[in-house]
Parts: structure tokens; sequence; C-alpha cells
């Protein structure tokens, strides 16, 4: 018996007989290299596959599954004979491709760079890595990259740096061109901005865009996150705010601009010569709520409740004892709400909070298992001011949520609620002395902060179907107010049927042949004069030939709309537009607007009020989501990236939004 067949009978006691000698193929399935010099045996009439045989030396080698091994032993022992086995095979391979059946070449051919199914699946990662935040490693993941392979074995992923250098700024530049476009075709826009510091300690400066497209909806856009080196003053961030308007093309669109109190950007404002310019209205009411907190009575009871809760919150025996005593007493199982000192409603939240869960926690910090070292310091007054604190303050936290809406009109808001805060924080001979100095200084600080604005307010309440019985204020005060809508509905209409020639240039959109990308023009509806030409997006027609008459005496004898006329009709439209009944206010304003055909002067004019936003707020939800773009682990981010992630994280639709779209 030779070497080899010892080594064999070594490893199976069985493989003894003649027939089992022979060496026969693996089945067709197994399509590795390896089987071009390895078989098996055959047992009882089957193949053996407990051990794999070398047909060039008959070595016998275990075999679970797995080829490495054998390919470990051709490669170390039968170097060239393999080696040219597989260049072998993969030229019959290559010769073969074109009789490969379809369901084969689906599974084992693999994706050309520039097909379209290869396309498709780099876009839908790019759109996953923007919408969803991912860090651009997410690629070099072996979970997500065996998830892939799992779904379209042909496909090749591509490198991170595929992703960041050329995938996320190819989709950043269409999406700003699809913004660019919507914006051009708007007739007023909205700006706001704040300042925000990266976990880099970067100083980055955000302006969002707010403005009613042509189907009525409120639409916000994020234009640019920029990180900003130089000093927080107001020239400064003016002329950011300046050059911004002149990237975006927005300087014609009359932008109007808020922000909060700071100083700075109140000098901003000024700098970037944007009218009108709002301070937040929920700022505005932070300050006032923090200025009734500051009360000193108030202050020493929230400082009493503070402590009571940062107790619970730093011991992990209070909060199980206290979990107890809400179960025996049937209360919510909340926990307990530690304020902010810079957020007021954080601090109505933690009362509010405290009241609900007082009988347990009088009972928790009663019970011998915990030493609480007498923090519950409260009287049984502190809990009737606290009672009053939270039912004086409650409709102040509706204002703030109000306020906060991105996808209503918020400006025509402002009045009621700043009537209905003004009859709510009227001292009355009932109150107790904390709700008369917290209802003073509330009202001293909110008064001082709009002066000069009310106009503004009360014509954009106007202008809100909601509101436009301005039951708040005297009915001549009100009149003025309509008088005023008509002749500044009548001044917008004169001005565009002046120049429109200029509103048809602002078109952007490359594709000037199709009627869906036009720039809506504010007087399509309302009279023309005679010496305008429509609006033609057909072949240019050929002019006429002026008459020697018109030649001479054109300019002179334009035939003009009677400004009569015009204001008459402006008139008409306030009329019928009184006469109709108010919208209930869960309504919307804008679905409302969209249904006047009649009114086309005041919808313009409604347009460019209602499209202005109360708050910053827009500005101010970017932190959280820069929070999520530069974290700790992409704290060397590039500014660039990070301004082109969270643009497109804000204004990158969703494909079904998209699908629609096009349907």
């Amino acid at each position: 018996m030779d070497t080899s067949t010892a080594a064999i009978a070594g490893a199976s006691a069985n493989l003894t007989t003649d027939s089992e000698r022979t060496i026969f193929n693996a089945s067709g399935k197994q399509t590795s290299h390896v089987w071009s010099i390895f078989g098996f045996y055959k047992r009882g009439g089957k193949l053996d596959k407990s051990y794999a045989i070398c047909k060039l030396c008959r070595a016998a080698l275990k075999y679970t599954g797995s080829t490495t091994n054998l390919d470990n032993h051709a490669t170390r022992k039968h170097r060239d004979e393999y080696g040219e086995l597989k260049s072998r095979n993969k030229q019959q391979h290559s010769n073969d491709a074109p009789q490969v059946t379809g369901s084969i070449q689906r599974y084992f051919g693999k994706l050309g760079y520039n097909s379209t199914r290869a396309k498709e699946i780099t876009n839908a990662i790019t759109r996953f890595i923007a919408k969803g935040l991912c860090p651009y490693s997410v690629v070099e993941c072996d979970g997500f990259q065996d998830l892939l392979h799992t779904l379209e074995p042909r496909y090749t992923l591509p490198t991170r740096k595929h992703f960041s250098n050329t995938c996320i700024p190819a989709l950043y530049a269409q999406v700003k061109s699809q913004v660019e476009e919507e914006l051009a075709r708007a007739e007023r826009v909205a700006l706001t901005t704040d300042a925000w510091t990266s976990c880099a300690t970067e100083s980055y400066i955000t302006i969002t865009a707010h403005h009613i497209n042509s189907d009525w909806q409120l639409k916000c856009h994020v234009l640019q996150t920029r990180v900003f080196k130089g000093s927080h003053t107001g020239k400064n961030i003016g002329a950011l705010l300046k050059q911004a308007c002149t990237d975006w093309n927005l300087v014609d669109k009359h932008p109007a601009l808020i922000t909060d109190n700071a100083s700075n950007m109140v000098l901003a404002g000024e700098e970037a010569e944007m009218s009108p310019h709002l301070m937040c209205f929920a700022h505005t009411i932070n300050l006032a709520s923090q200025k009734a907190f500051k009360v000193n009575t108030v202050a020493r009871l929230l400082g009493r409740v503070r402590r009571v809760v940062s107790f619970f919150h730093r011991s992990v025996r209070a909060v199980n004892i206290l979990q107890e005593k809400q179960k025996q007493l049937a209360l919510p199982h909340h926990k307990l709400i530690q304020d902010v000192s810079t957020r007021w409603n954080s601090s109505y939240d933690m009362l509010e909070r405290f009241l609900e869960q007082q009988p347990a926690i009088s009972a928790a910090l009663l019970s011998r298992d915990i030493r609480n070292g007498d923090v519950n310091t409260l009287k049984a007054e502190d809990f009737c001011d606290a009672e009053d604190i939270v039912k004086l303050m409650a409709p102040v936290k509706l204002v703030t949520t109000t306020m906060s809406e991105d996808k209503q009109p918020t400006l025509s808001v402002i009045s009621p609620v700043k009537a209905k805060l003004k009859k709510t924080f009227e001292t009355t001979d009932n109150d107790t002395v904390v709700l008369r100095e917290m209802k003073q200084a509330f009202m001293n600080d909110m008064e001082k902060r709009y002066s000069g604005l009310d106009h503004l307010f009360h014509t954009a309440a106007a202008l809100d179907p909601r509101f436009k019985s301005l039951p708040f204020l005297k009915d001549s005060d009100a009149e003025r107010i309509f008088t005023s809508i008509s002749e500044e509905a009548t001044s917008l209409h004169e001005k565009a049927t002046a120049q429109p020639a200029e509103k048809v240039t602002v078109q952007t959109d490359p594709c000037q042949t199709d009627p869906a990308h036009e720039v809506p023009d504010i007087t399509t509806d309302g009279p023309q004069s005679n010496d305008v030409p429509p609006t033609d997006y057909g072949p240019p027609s050929k002019k006429k030939k002026k008459s020697a008459l018109d030649q001479l005496l054109g300019e002179d004898f334009k035939v003009k709309t009677p400004v009569r006329a015009v204001i008459d009709k402006t008139s008409e439209e306030v009329r019928r537009y009184r006469d109709r009944e108010s919208l209930p206010l869960k309504n919307n304003p804008l679905q409302w607007w969209q249904e006047q055909q009649d009114l086309p002067m005041l919808s313009s004019l409604a347009k460019r009020y209602l499209c202005i936003p109360a708050t910053s707020v827009a500005s101010e939800r970017v932190f959280s989501t820069a929070g999520d773009v530069v974290s700790s682990k992409r704290s060397v981010l590039k500014p660039e990236h990070v301004d082109q992630l969270i643009f497109l994280k804000k204004n990158l639709p969703n494909k079904k939004e998209v699908n629609i779209d096009n349907e």
C-alpha cells in the first residue's frame, strides 16, 4: 500500500474498496475553483462528503461545507497545476458568458458602475446618509455591507470618499437648484436667523426662508449654515444676511427678518436693511415669563421645589420609593421634571408635575428608608401659590405651543394673542400678592418689546379669515385697518402692472417653455393695462409694426386703466371679504384663500403678510439637527459638509412626496 493510500485509510477506515477509491466529481452546484482538483469517494452508492479527496495527491481533507482548507492545500501543494486550472476556468467562464441564462446572470454578474441599477442604489444610499444624518463611515460598516450584499449581490459599494466628495455635493447642487426655482416663484420671502456653537467650538449661523407657494402651502427652507469666524457684531451678521439675499436672488422679494431680541440681532436687521424686522414672539414671551418668575416669592418657591426634585434625581433609592408610592396612590408613573433656568416653560412643567405627584412625594419623603436631610421645606401656602402660578401661566404655555407652528401662519396670531394675554394679566381685587406682582412684571416687559408694530400685526390679523372681524379693536380702528389694506392692495397692483417684464425675468428655471415653472404674477386675475403684453410661453409671436401716429404720440397717450377703477375694484374685494363668514379657528386660512378666486388682489396681499412667521423657531430647530451632524464622532467635519448635510436634511423631499408630485 502506497503512502497516499495509507493516509486515506488512516483518515477513514471505511475507504478500502476499489469502487470507493474512484474519485467522483462534486455536484454541479459547487462553483469554486477547488472542485477542479477535488472530488469525493462513494459510499453505499452516494458521495461521501465527509472528506474531500485531492485528485493530484489523493490526500483526504475533512470537508464541512467550507472550501478554505481545500484552497490552502491546493495553493500550498499544487501551486502550478492549481493556478493553471484557475486561469483555464476563468477563460472558459468568459467564453461561456453570453450563453449564461438570465436568471444566473442576475445573481452572479457584477453590475457596471454606470448601469441604471447601480446608479439607483448609489443614489438611494446617498439619500439614506442625508436624510438619516448618518456618518459617511456607515458605508464601511460590516453590517451595512452585508445588508447590501444580501439585497443586491451584484452591486459594488463605492468608498466613503466617493459619497462625501461626489454624491452628497451632487445631491446638494440638485436640491439647491430646486429651492432656488421655488423661491424665484415666491411673491415674498421672510428670513429667520440664529447662531449656534458646535461641539468642536466652531460658531455657525443658520438662515431659513419662508414663503407661500402657488398652491397656498407655507414652505420653509434652510438656506445655508455658514461657519462664522468673526465677531458676532450686528454689522458682521447684517453683512452676512445681505450676502445671503444676493446669493439666493432674494433682494427683489422684499424679505422680512425675524430674530431673537439680542442687541446684535437688532443691529443686524438695520445693517441688512430688511423691513419689517420682528423680534421672535416666542423669545419675547420667554423673556416676559422670566421676569414674572423672578419675583421674589416665586423665585423662592421655585428654589424649594427645585431642591426636592434634585434630591429625587440624585437618589436611586428615593426614586424607587417614589414609584412605590405612585402605585399605592394610583398616580401616573411620571418622573419629576428638573427645570432649566433659561427656559420658563421648563419651570412651569416642573411645578405642574410637582403638583401632580405631590401626595407621592410627601409620602416618599416621610419614608424611613431614605435620608432626605429635611429637603422638603415647602409649606401649605407654597402649594397654594404653586397652583395659582400654574393656572396663571397655562395660557402662556399654549401661546408658546401655538407660535411654534411652522405649517400655518403665525404672524396673524400675534394681535389676538396679545389681546388675550393683556386680558389674562389684568390685575383684579381677588389676586394674591404673588399673582399681582407676576402680572405686573410680565406685562411691563411684554409691552415694551413691540412698540410701533401694532399696525403690522393688525393688518396680518385682518388678512387672516379666522380673525378678520378684529374683535380686539374698536370699530373705528378696524375701519382704518381695512382702509389701509385697500390702499396697499391698490398700490401693489399698480406697481405690478407697471413693470410686467421684470416679473417674468425673475424666472430661473432653465425650462422656459414649461408653464408649470412660470413665475406667478400677482396681477394675473386683476385688470391689466392695455399696453402690457400678455404672458406667453409659446413660440415668440411676430411683432406688429407700429403706426406712424403710434410712434409719434404713443408715449403720451398710452391706454391705461383709470386709477378710480382699480380703487373701486379693491374696495369691492374688501367688502366681499368682510361680508363672508369668519373661518373657524381649527381650519387652515391658507386653504381658504386658495378657494377665493374672486379676490385676486387681496389674495396677493395676504400672501405677503401671512408668509412671515412670528418666531425664529425654524432656525433654532436646526440646532438639534446640527448636534446630530457635528457630533463627537464627527467633530472634524468640514464646514462645507456641515452646510450640505443640514441643507439636505431639511430640504430633501421624501421619495414618496417626489413620486406623488411626479404623478
